[in-house]
């Protein structure tokens, strides 16, 4: 719910449910009377005191003047008051309007009188809430203008200085937000204007709420709907969906075979609110259903790929996967009104890229062979599997990987007597903590660690607790979403991942449910907590953290491919795009500005891979990995790659660097806003190394060969991994530091 306040929200408190819609009503013990206002003995200057106040003669004077100066002062109000309203009686006592009152622009009436003398002015008691555009004809990414219009009991423009005094505030539902272009808002000759924005096309419930500085005065609301519409045509999108008569489904992320899919193209706008397709749009050309299948691969209909208009303005194909694999598709547009270079432009905006898996209930043990399978037999069985017909390299380690095991049997042990469905245990006191709203998070995100160990006893005691404890609705304290998704959404896919089980699947979409109302901000960055049990969080002034915003994107979209529901996706696309929008590319300062501010800047802040800024040069590549079609995210991170070493001591390319004999021990240290070095290494940063692996496996060559990437990410890698070994080794405990101080001379050691 958006909220803003032309004085201050500070300790500004909820009302109450809002008001129905078109409706008014005042709240508070001045409810109850007749002439309940503001009062203006408080408030008044000594001028308006002096226009609006007769002093009654003392006892002493006689009745004569006394009669002499009440008719004096009757003649003169009853000249100083407009005709007009003299005539209609407004203004007696009893008939204060004491309302809000909205307005189109065409009824609003001109003629208002307005005070001919300083002072004449009085408090404001009604008001008239201006639409200057219709509230039906609202457009997603333009201003809605509206005007709130203070009056005086006597129809005049309201004193200045008390409508100042006055706190409005307009809450706003769903993603609209009060325009930037008038903020700070201020009453200008008795009026206020309060531009709406909103790039989703949606009904908005808009709610002006007026609030006098008397905490003991009433307060005055009116509910309205403005309707967004989406905006000009910006380009074609495309998704694909089982038919209507389809009983198939996805398996692991892969649509089976034989099954029919609807693929639907449509129009959108600038911020991708769908809009009607129609021939005019067109120019008398079609669309085709493009596809780099082999021959036998993918079946479509029609054959020469005509997608045809529907009543509902989108236009459909059916595509069917005839054999295991992967494939792209994507719109072409012929003949009619495309621009040259247009369908290149097309082909980059629509491809879609597609995996198969062979129908589960097939006998064909190819298929098995092809296809990811539903439902695994055991952990153990898993286990078991992968250690047969390694290698003699991998044989050396094995050791190795059961001290490994057994130390987390151990810990797990520790965590089940002493705190088992606490999020955390506490290893001095042994007690268990619950930080994350008691949804036992350490069991959430151990269950895919667990299965590949293969402990078979291990996972089903977790997996019990998901069926039969995990209540989400019991977690009522604000958490921090960031590690809710990572670790809950995370962990329960993980699980369903490598188990197949159902039941986390569906315990991963009522979290993802839960948590995206965090996303509903203005900024469309998500809040930094939030109380799932009660779906709102508290608004934060705080900056936000590059590594929060920009690490659920991985889930949320998973959780999209799984389960068909596009809610997530968007979410996470949203808050990816909106740190986009801050203009700066290549590494990033850690902090971004508010969620409730927008557009997104960037807060001068320092220049990190570590904490504060870590998963979020993760997600990079691993959003590539997740949709290879969707090459803006390796061209990312290709750019963050290219300006690591510039955080990294010794520079890779300097002099002292290659003169240095035999391994080199690499530093990631932080760069402060000012440019200068901050000589530490945070431990978080020690993802690194295998981010930089994972590059150098799946990315392209034409990529890797460039500029000799090749060769710097691979002594980058062995680098940084010498020296987050010494963390380790270098302690009497033998465990790593948050951080270490790093000596700003060569050849950059730590400091003990």
């Amino acid at each position: 719910m958006g909220h803003i306040s032309n004085v201050s929200n500070v300790g500004f408190q909820e009302q109450g449910s809002l008001a129905r819609e078109g409706s008014f009503q005042w709240r508070g013990p001045k409810a109850l009377e007749p002439l309940s206002h503001w009062n203006c003995s408080k408030d008044c200057d000594d001028d308006d005191r002096k226009a609006v106040r007769l002093t009654p003669p003392s006892s002493s004077e006689e009745p004569t003047f006394s009669l002499v100066l009440l008719a004096a002062a009757a003649l003169l109000c009853f000249f100083l008051m407009p005709h007009s309203y003299a005539a209609s009686g407004i203004g007696r006592q009893g008939e204060l309007p004491q309302r809000i009152t909205r307005q189109d622009a065409g009824d609003l009436i001109t003629d208002i009188p307005s005070p001919s003398l300083r002072g004449c002015c009085g408090e404001p008691t009604e008001f008239r809430w201006i639409f200057l555009d219709q509230e039906d004809q609202a457009e997603a990414g333009r201003p809605f203008r509206t005007r709130l219009l203070a009056r005086d009991r006597l129809g005049r423009q309201a004193r200045p200085s008390a409508c100042d005094a006055l706190r409005v505030s307009l809450d706003l539902s769903g993603r609209a937000r009060l325009s930037s272009d008038t903020l700070p808002s201020a009453w200008r000759r008795s009026e206020l204007e309060l531009y709406i924005e909103n790039e989703l096309a949606e009904v908005v419930r808009a709610q002006v709420r007026i609030q006098s500085p008397d905490p003991e005065a009433d307060v005055l609301l009116h509910t309205s709907q403005i309707r967004f519409a989406p905006g000009p045509m910006h380009g074609f999108s495309l998704r694909v969906e089982l038919s209507s008569d389809s009983g198939g489904g996805t398996v692991g992320g892969s649509w089976q075979t034989s099954v029919p899919l609807s693929v639907i193209a449509s129009i959108q706008d600038r911020f991708g609110n769908p809009t009607t397709l129609n021939p005019q749009i067109l120019g008398g050309g079609k669309l085709l259903l493009r596809s780099n299948a082999a021959k036998g691969a993918l079946e479509i209909k029609p054959e020469d790929g005509t997608m045809f208009l529907d009543r509902s303005g989108e236009a459909r194909a059916v595509i069917r996967g005839l054999s295991p694999g992967s494939v792209e598709v994507w719109l072409e547009q012929v003949g009619g009104n495309a621009p040259p270079g247009h369908m290149q432009e097309l082909r980059a905006r629509t491809a879609h890229s597609l995996s198969f898996a062979s129908n589960f209930a097939s006998n064909s043990a190819s298929a098995h062979a092809a296809a990811p399978r539903v439902v695994k037999a055991s952990p153990r069985a898993e286990f078991e599997a992968a250690r047969t017909g390694i290698s003699d390299a991998d044989a050396n380690w094995l050791a190795k990987a059961d001290e490994v095991r057994e130390a987390f049997r151990w810990a797990w042990k520790g965590y089940k007597t002493n705190a088992w469905g606490f999020d955390e245990l506490q290893p001095v006191s042994r007690k268990g903590r619950d930080s994350f709203g008691g949804v036992g998070l350490t069991i959430l995100d151990s269950m895919s660690t667990i299965w590949l160990m293969g402990l078979d006893d291990e996972f089903e005691e977790a997996a019990a607790f998901v069926r039969d404890t995990l209540d989400f609705a019991r977690a009522d304290s604000d958490v921090s979403v960031f590690e809710l998704t990572i670790r809950g959404v995370g962990g329960l896919l993980g699980a369903h991942t490598l188990s197949g089980q159902q039941v986390f699947l569906d315990k991963a979409k009522e979290l993802g449910e839960r948590l995206l109302p965090a996303f509903d901000t203005p900024s469309r960055l998500p809040l930094p907590r939030l109380n799932i049990a009660r779906g709102r969080g508290p608004s934060s002034g705080e900056p936000t953290i590059l590594s929060e915003a920009g690490s659920c994107q991985l889930e949320f979209r998973s959780l999209s491919a799984r389960t068909g529901d596009r809610r997530f996706q968007k979410a996470a696309d949203d808050a990816f795009e909106a740190i986009q929008s801050s203009g700066l590319k290549g590494l990033l300062p850690v902090y971004l500005t508010p969620t409730m501010v927008s557009p997104v800047k960037a807060v001068a802040s320092k220049f990190a891979f570590g904490a504060l800024a870590d998963s979020y040069y993760e997600y990079l590549l691993k959003q590539w990995l997740q949709s290879p079609s969707e090459t803006r995210f390796k061209d990312s991170f290709l750019q963050v790659m290219d300006e690591l070493p510039s955080i990294i001591r010794p520079l890779p390319d300097s002099a002292e660097q290659r003169k240095a004999q035999g391994e080199t021990k690499f530093k990631l240290i932080e760069v402060s806003p000012s440019g200068d070095p901050i000589w530490k290494m945070d431990h978080l940063s020690c993802f690194a190394p295998a981010l930089i692996a994972l590059g150098l496996d799946n990315l392209p060559q034409a990529d890797l060969l460039k500029s000799g990437r090749n060769h710097t990410w691979t002594r980058l890698a062995e680098g940084l991994t010498a020296s987050c070994f010494e963390m380790w080794s270098s302690t009497p405990t033998g465990l790593a530091p948050e951080y270490v101080m790093v000596n700003p001379s060569p050849p950059h050691n730590f400091m003990q």
